[in-house]
């Protein structure tokens, strides 16, 4: 017999079992979880806010986990792979959540039948959080988000540690307002962090110099022009939304707000941001 006729694919199950837990006994609840109704990267909340999301997931119907032991969890990464990301019993207790309030992540109203459930995570898998991938789709269909894992076995495609992309560097960024949410979790703090000088350029192509400092820095800045808002500047309200911004400068936060606003006229000087831009000042 030929070592190919001896490859066996490797599957999640088999995970499970070389972590004492035998899927044709214990009911495992696989979730596959995608957020593209309200645009958010669920595995960048799972990788930044790690309690919002698994608030988010134990927040379901009140009978969604009726006869669940375990709930396998995964994400679908920027590069569209299944990535696990933990282990969890299911307690079987849960709370009802008062219709209409909106869910913490989502901001999406509960109904009359949603519930938080108690769900306890088995550190045990921690180690393949974030480099488990398995295949979720086979044969061309479609399964849903969820399934159960004994009658659904996932082939295992990679177990690595999932890197998000670096940042570009000052020079190459270049992004979209209303997409800032969508950065990698890295790339938002590197701009939360970042005080500077940015350039503003609305749908008609035309420019807004303005500055950022303290604060949530150039990300809290820029949030504020999200949607085509003015973000406070008189300049901004006959301007064409959505914007772009870049970054021409950055500078130290400690930089009193006098040198960092003689900065910033220098550079609507260069651009004339005041004769063609949109800087009354």
């Amino acid at each position: 017999m030929s070592s190919t006729d001896d490859f066996r694919v490797i599957t999640f199950n088999d995970t499970l079992r070389a972590g004492g837990i035998e899927p044709d006994v214990a009911r495992v609840k696989l979730l596959r979880h995608i957020e593209t109704r309200n645009r958010i990267d669920v595995h960048d909340v799972w990788r930044g806010q790690r309690e919002l999301f698994e608030s988010w997931q134990a927040r379901q119907r009140d009978d969604f986990f009726n006869g669940v032991d375990y709930v396998a969890s995964f994400v679908v990464s920027r590069a569209s792979e299944t990535v696990f990301v933990g282990l969890y019993t299911v307690d079987g207790g849960w709370t009802e959540v008062v219709a209409g309030t909106p869910d913490p992540m989502t901001g999406t109203p509960a109904d009359s039948r949603t519930a938080l459930h108690q769900l306890t995570r088995v550190p045990d898998f921690d180690i393949y959080a974030d480099r488990l991938v398995i295949r979720w789709f086979l044969a061309g269909k479609a399964p849903g988000w969820w399934q159960w894992a004994h009658r659904n076995l996932k082939p295992v495609l990679e177990i690595a540690t999932q890197q998000e992309a670096p940042f570009p560097g000052w020079l190459a960024f270049q992004h979209p307002v209303d997409e800032l949410d969508t950065l990698p979790g890295g790339w938002r703090q590197t701009l939360r962090s970042t005080s500077g000088i940015y350039l503003l350029t609305d749908a008609r192509g035309v420019h807004y110099v303005g500055s950022a400092k303290g604060g949530d820095g150039l990300l809290g800045r820029w949030r504020a022009y999200r949607g085509g808002r003015s973000g406070g500047n008189l300049g901004l309200k006959g301007a064409t939304g959505p914007y772009t911004v870049s970054v021409l400068q950055t500078v130290d936060p400690a930089m009193s707000d006098e040198t960092v606003e003689r900065i910033e006229s220098l550079w609507k000087n260069k651009l004339g941001a005041r004769e063609v831009g949109h800087n009354l000042n």
